[in-house]
């Protein structure tokens, strides 16, 4: 009966084949959106109650020494998973996943758990971001349905990279700029083919995922405008912020590399999250994937603590990576990258300069997004998707990423 089946779906022409893994991956990523949302959900008002107003209440509505022994247990609990998960299952990445289709598969349920568990740390305050989830969950459903249907490894390539990206349109609402991160991150070539592909996924994605996840940009930002005044704003952010933020790609790639599998991981994941808990038990602002400080920094809120709060989540942010835990930092790179926009906005303004600190928070974002990301295109639409902005703001957002783009391959020749 199974050779039967088989037979009848290799019989069906490659155009049926093909647009039925398109939908297929479409709609199941859309799904796997809104269970990375219920579940994050879920963890969070386990852990820190049920507090709707916004996230930093949540955290600020239990004691530190509450916020302490959650991130411990989360520490502790995370460090057993993933122990005894790579003792048995061979995590790939989606990058890897694409080299090995046709030779080996990645292990459905062992991939699926490894990565719900990286949304569950970060609903329960870990620094890292929770992307990788959903795009390694499309990923997988992606890879899966076009090998079910019998495609051509070409094919079951794209649709594991369309896969990725339908997950994180799915999780944040921006399938434009989803998009453009499968085809500038994940080798997918500029065809009408592909590109035809992955908007059909990404988009079917959001829709189908829209209801639950919800329409509204991630972060509450008024309409920013700009003036003649912000290309100084622009070139100083640049040049400050661009070589900070390869340091920090630097130092989480590093990290990520060099990411504890064996027994140790045992006692330094753990430890890792004590440092956090004991840090998150004073300025609860440094818990989660950096939404929360992001969001505080755009609704006026200030610190004079500010330039140690960015700096010490981005190295938490690396410290988690390289002790065992498991995410990604495109969340976390937008927070460094607006507040150091902010900071430096702030810096101008002693100069007797009248800029937009909000402007300067994009253009922070867009810089440090496109460094780390390695995808310029991607880090302006995730900008103005995440932040609901649009019209003229993109044109000195442009202009950042551009000068930036050239300042990077200017230091790599140096090199």
């Amino acid at each position: 009966m199974i050779a039967r089946g088989i037979k009848h779906i290799t019989s069906l022409p490659k155009f049926i084949r093909l647009s039925l893994a398109v939908f297929g991956t479409g709609i199941a990523s859309g799904l796997v959106g809104i269970l990375c949302h219920y579940l994050l959900e879920f963890i969070q008002i386990l852990v820190f109650g049920n507090d709707k107003s916004n996230l930093l209440s949540q955290f600020n509505s239990v004691s530190p020494f509450r916020r302490f022994a959650v991130l411990l247990v989360v520490g502790v609990l995370a460090s057993l998973f993933w122990y005894f998960l790579q003792r048995r299952v061979s995590l790939l990445s989606i990058s890897k996943a694409k080299q090995l289709v046709g030779k080996k598969s990645p292990n459905f349920l062992g991939q699926s758990l490894h990565a719900l568990m990286q949304v569950a740390i970060v609903g329960a305050g870990s620094s890292i971001g929770k992307e990788g989830a959903p795009r390694e969950l499309g990923a997988l459903f992606g890879g899966s349905l076009s090998k079910a249907l019998h495609l051509d490894v070409v094919d079951r390539q794209l649709l594991i990279a369309c896969g990725a990206g339908a997950g994180l349109a799915a999780v944040y609402q921006v399938p434009f700029a989803s998009t453009l991160f499968v085809l500038e991150t994940l080798g997918v070539a500029w065809k009408s083919k592909n590109i035809v592909i992955i908007l059909v996924t990404t988009y079917l994605s959001a829709y189908c995922a829209r209801p639950i996840v919800g329409k509204e940009a991630m972060y509450q930002v008024g309409k920013v405008s700009s003036d003649p005044a912000s290309l100084i704003q622009v070139i100083v952010l640049v040049l400050v912020i661009t070589p900070l933020a390869m340091m920090f790609s630097f130092l989480a790639k590093k990290a990520s590399k060099s990411r504890i599998t064996d027994k140790r991981i045992l006692w330094t994941m753990p430890l890792s999250y004590i440092v956090l808990g004991g840090i998150a038990a004073l300025y609860p602002l440094i818990m989660g994937n950096g939404q929360v400080l992001a969001q505080w920094l755009f609704s006026g809120e200030v610190s004079a603590y500010l330039p140690l709060i960015l700096v010490v989540k981005g190295l938490v942010v690396c410290l988690l990576l390289w002790a065992g835990s498991y995410g990604g930092t495109l969340t976390p790179s937008f927070t460094l990258g607006a507040g150091l926009g902010f900071l430096l906005t702030s810096c101008l303004e002693i100069f007797g300069l009248s800029l937009n600190p909000t402007l300067g928070m994009l253009l922070g974002a867009t810089v440090f997004l496109g460094i780390t990301l390695d995808a310029p295109l991607t880090g302006i639409a995730l900008v103005l998707g995440f932040t609901g902005q649009g019209g003229l703001v993109a044109v000195p957002l442009i202009l950042a990423s551009l000068l930036s783009r050239i300042l990077k391959n200017r230091w790599k020749k140096k090199q």
